[in-house]
């Protein structure tokens, strides 16, 4: 047993030590997420909604049983990247399994690398003037449109979570395994996060460590690239008012500690840290109807709806053009159905 342990001890401080730190690819499993985490702002750490797609909020959700098969869809800048997820709970024996499948696929990228004229100012070839082969485009050179080529992106995610618990402390443990396919080129890799559920009174409180101690990503040109941890803190609370109940307001909120996701727009930053704000309100309306408004990690708001039909669940998700207003709208739509309605419905059908 401590063979072993010293052999992946050796084997992480090689990889340290030959590893190109990069703050994409992994971000795949944060902003892929089903319609009602997304019109949250992803604010959804300490909020259970006992949804298998919860459970990439916090590998700790969700907390019971649920018999739903989820399916979403995602598309974003004007239908350039289109994307899916597949949630669903397993239960072998006991333990309850959380699967997430992702798709997610970009087409006719152009890549425009063979295609500069690079003639420098006076754009004629073997002047040896300012600009020639310096691989910029500049004043008075331009491309060669026969010469441009398109490729394709690809890529695909597992994320499958579970509850243990060590010494009375219970936590999920989350086993996300990204696949990519770039171009002629692909990868694959591996990644760790733990989550952590308390409630107190009627406060509930998350905790999601991601990426430990790194998530890394091999690619078949031998380049390795990881991404460092980060930690997320939640918090949610519910306030039921009108009589019996009949609806309840979820303010939630989710603090991200991180060294390799900045952006310049950041709550706050420091050399390698990191400090950003989700935000999300849910209004539920005797468990049938749902409004939601969120504020997500680039301080873009979002909104949604939601309606429950007993063995249909159908949620949107709204998010406004970028703060340049470059890009297009982003829109989700996910679809859940009870599989026990939908296995009697199977059966009937064939009869």
């Amino acid at each position: 047993m401590m063979y072993k342990f010293l052999l992946y001890v050796l084997f992480l401080c090689d990889l340290y030590g030959n590893v190109n730190w990069v703050n994409y690819g992994w971000e795949l499993f944060d902003y892929v997420s089903e319609a009602r985490t997304a019109s949250l702002g992803n604010a959804t750490v300490a909020y259970n909604f006992n949804h298998p797609s919860s459970a990439i909020s916090n590998p700790y959700f969700p907390l019971l049983s649920t018999r739903k098969i989820s399916l979403t869809h995602q598309s974003r800048f004007a239908g350039l990247i289109n994307s899916e997820l597949v949630s669903v709970q397993l239960k072998k024996e006991e333990r309850l399994i959380n699967l997430n499948l992702i798709f997610e696929g970009i087409s006719n990228i152009p890549d425009t690398r063979s295609a500069l004229l690079d003639w420098g100012y006076d754009g004629q070839y073997g002047t040896k003037d300012l600009g020639e082969s310096n691989g910029i485009i500049d004043e008075g050179e331009r491309l060669d449109y026969d010469k441009i080529s398109f490729f394709n992106q690809r890529r695909f995610g597992l994320y499958g979570t579970s509850n243990f618990s060590l010494r009375n402390i219970p936590f999920g443990i989350g086993l996300k395994v990204l696949s990519s396919f770039l171009g002629g080129h692909n990868a694959i890799g591996v990644g760790l996060d733990f989550g952590f559920y308390k409630s107190i009174k009627n406060l509930n409180l998350g905790l999601v460590i991601k990426n430990i101690p790194a998530s890394g990503m091999l690619w078949s040109n031998g380049n390795i690239e990881g991404t460092g941890p980060s930690i997320e803190v939640g918090f949610h609370q519910s306030f039921y008012i009108l009589e019996e109940k009949s609806l309840s307001l979820n303010p939630m909120t989710n603090l991200i500690f991180s060294s390799s996701e900045r952006h310049l727009n950041s709550l706050y930053y420091n050399g390698g840290l990191s400090v950003d704000i989700l935000i999300g309100l849910e209004a539920i309306y005797k468990e049938k109807i749902m409004l939601r408004l969120g504020q997500n990690s680039l301080y873009q708001f979002s909104g949604g709806v939601g309606i429950d039909w007993e063995k249909l669940i159908i949620d949107y998700a709204f998010l406004p053009s970028s703060i340049n207003g470059i890009f297009a709208n982003h829109h989700l739509i996910s679809l859940s159905i009870y599989l026990d309605w939908l296995i009697t419905r199977i059966k009937e059908t064939k009869n």
